[in-house]
């Protein structure tokens, strides 16, 4: 079965997170820390329009 967007975007979140503690000196804790605190700090970032140089309507 294909797994889903959301199982797919946990898979890689997870795969990140699992090959930073394999790979750096910073514990899982510290980690769960960083990355919370980065989802936060993206969640209050506000959102960048910006305008196509093509017709979204297009259906070439």
């Amino acid at each position: 079965m294909k797994p889903t967007p959301h199982e797919q975007f946990k898979r890689a979140h997870r795969a990140l997170l699992n090959r930073w503690i394999e790979e750096s000196d910073i514990e899982d804790v510290e980690l769960a820390k960083i990355a919370l605190a980065d989802v936060n700090e993206w969640l209050d970032e506000e959102n960048v329009e910006f305008e196509a140089d093509f017709d979204l309507d297009d259906e070439t």
